[in-house]
């Protein structure tokens, strides 16, 4: 027959290591520990998925932004075409203006007004000193009537000189 052995002096022995302040403490800690393995190992798994995620997220952002670019890239080609186009207008159309004005000088000299009139009377003033060197050699040669009409035809073009600077000068008033 078979002797059964009695386990109940260590289960006492068991029972009074358990009541030890020391090893209640280290219980405790053993639950805290416990517990925070089940924390870590959610936390590691809650890292784990952000982890996958935020690989999911730079793929996708990397095709999106590539997106982005390509649809910015020709928005900003076309607003430049669009201004560049403008611009050329602008400067080929004072270009045009520009050679039209220089087509329509190339007919006229440019001078001031009061040149223009000083330039009549002295034409006037040197044909009508001709007419008097013509008149004053078929009369007498060497005569005073010469110096005379000198006289005049100066007389004559200094007041016709001093009229245009004054006519001028309150036209331009």
């Amino acid at each position: 027959m078979k002797k059964k052995f009695d386990f109940s002096a260590e289960m006492n022995e068991a029972e009074s290591i358990k009541s030890n302040p020391k090893n209640e403490y280290l219980e405790g800690e053993n639950r805290l520990l416990s517990l925070n393995i089940k924390e870590l190992a959610s936390l590691n798994d809650n890292v784990h998925e952000m982890s996958v995620n935020l690989v999911n997220s730079l793929k996708f952002l990397q095709e999106y932004r590539l997106a982005i670019a390509k649809d910015t890239q020709e928005q900003a080609e076309k607003f430049g075409q669009t201004v560049l186009d403008k611009f050329l207008q602008q400067i080929q159309d004072k270009c045009n203006e520009t050679e039209r004005k220089i087509r329509k000088a190339n007919r006229y000299i440019s001078m001031p007004y009061t040149a223009f009139y000083i330039i009549i009377i002295t034409l006037v003033a040197l044909s009508s000193f001709f007419v008097c060197i013509i008149i004053a050699n078929i009369e007498i040669l060497h005569s005073a009537l010469i110096w005379k009409a000198v006289a005049y035809c100066t007389l004559i073009a200094v007041i016709g000189i001093v009229m245009a600077i004054v006519v001028s000068k309150i036209l331009d008033k």
